[in-house]
């Protein structure tokens, strides 16, 4: 049951959605993170606020997460003992805007618990907020929440300088479908260059047919992220318009370390459902707004919903096999790795993995200790899966190929952009 208040949120139930996600992914990132490391620090580049309903700012981006990081810290001392200080870092360039987000602050900051708001361009503030999270003693963690309100504010290059380092994750809003209408437009070509800081990245996005280049957007991204960030794993969230079958935007997330996907996908369910109440009561009528059903009942889903979650799946299990593949022919592919890959797609769970690989005959578990029947992402390299029978595994890598064109070609449209 989310403790943001959908009431708040008439015409804008896709920041709901986006607020549910943050509110699911942080207290479980804290309790983890903050086992092993000494501050946690929330950096939120474009904090706000804007269209906001409550007087309290409570249905911001911000609020919502220094609310979910306070219950974290008081539960960490509480339940294990463990104090860790954390600093909430939110930067506004609007004059009018950050002087609301001053006084948030400034209300909010408690001793072990400091918020501290920035002025200005979240680009042009990198030093600046670097030497506020340099102020922590001892360990410090960072997780960067980037929310802008286009792609221009975002340079790759930028972003590359300020997470490349271990101790970092991010969760960026990728205004994916609205990018998409402007990729032929010539001279929007230096924007989108900066935006994955790799120029090739635009060539394969022009060679991509209308109804891929959603996809291929998010994972052209998602590469940029691994290759110039340097973060090991990366993930996505698919959040839909409100009333209309299509993808609004992806958040994207990185991470070093494959716990990390773990929970981001744990956030990522328990969101989606929400998603599929908000989603179906609000184009069908069946609720009026501020009294959906946030129980835990299965919830109705919309067509765009089944062919997504579909063909994601199907992308995830070649990608799968093609590592496997790859992989020694006697150690295998350590599970961990693979979840890591197959975890890359929106709408993909950790269930669909294991059933995709149990329906590979071709294949076998290697588990580290005794009476184990399932693999573990915490074990690491030491929980396996090698190829028993290459040829049959190239065989169904094929079947699956031959299923995602067939799919294709039955929904053309299913990624979220009209085909003309």
């Amino acid at each position: 049951m989310p403790n943001v208040d959908l009431a708040a949120y008439a015409g804008r139930e896709q920041a709901y959605i986006k607020h549910c996600l943050l509110e699911n992914y942080l207290p479980d990132w804290g309790y983890k993170i903050g086992s092993a490391w000494d501050n946690l620090v929330f950096i939120d580049g474009f904090a706000g606020p804007w269209r906001v309903a409550n007087a309290d700012l409570s249905d911001s981006s911000f609020s919502v997460a220094i609310n979910a990081l306070k219950k974290m810290q008081s539960g960490l001392a509480e339940a294990r003992g463990r104090k860790i200080s954390v600093r909430s870092i939110l930067v506004e360039r609007r004059k009018k805007a950050f002087q609301k987000l001053q006084s948030f602050a400034e209300s909010h900051t408690a001793p072990g618990f400091d918020v501290h708001a920035v002025g200005g361009r979240f680009a042009d503030r990198i030093s600046e907020i670097t030497g506020l999270v340099s102020k922590s003693r001892g360990r410090t963690f960072r997780f960067v929440f980037l929310d802008p309100k286009g792609w221009k504010d975002i340079p790759m290059p930028i972003l590359a300088r300020f997470l490349n380092a271990r101790s970092c994750e991010v969760l960026i809003n990728l205004m994916a479908r609205h990018a998409v209408r402007f990729l032929e437009q010539n001279d929007r070509k230096e924007s989108y260059d900066a935006l994955f800081g790799r120029i090739e990245a635009m060539e394969v996005l022009r060679n991509t047919p209308k109804h891929r280049k959603l996809t291929v957007m998010l994972q052209e991204y998602c590469l940029s992220l691994k290759l110039l960030c340097g973060f090991r794993y990366v993930s996505a969230a698919a959040i839909l318009e409100p009333n209309e079958e299509a993808i609004r935007y992806f958040l994207v997330f990185g991470t070093n370390h494959p716990r990390g996907i773990e929970v981001f996908k744990k956030a990522e369910q328990a969101a989606a459902r929400i998603q599929n109440k908000v989603r179906f009561a609000t184009i069908f009528g069946r609720k009026s707004q501020g009294e959906f059903d946030m129980s835990g009942a299965p919830a109705l889903k919309t067509k765009i919903v089944y062919e997504l979650r579909n063909q994601y799946v199907t992308m995830a299990m070649e990608h799968v096999i093609e590592d496997l593949l790859k992989g020694p022919k006697d150690l295998g592919v350590p599970y961990c790795d693979l979840f890591a890959r197959a975890m890359e797609l929106p709408l993909v769970s950790p269930e669909d993995l294991m059933e995709g690989i149990k329906d590979l005959p071709s294949v076998k578990m290697i588990l580290q200790g005794e009476r184990r029947r399932s693999p573990s992402v915490e074990k690491g390299e030491n929980d396996r899966v090698a190829v028993i029978d290459r040829k049959a595994l190239e065989q169904q890598l094929t079947i699956l190929k031959s299923r995602f064109v067939a799919n294709e070609n039955a929904a053309p449209g299913d990624l979220g952009l009209p085909v003309n």
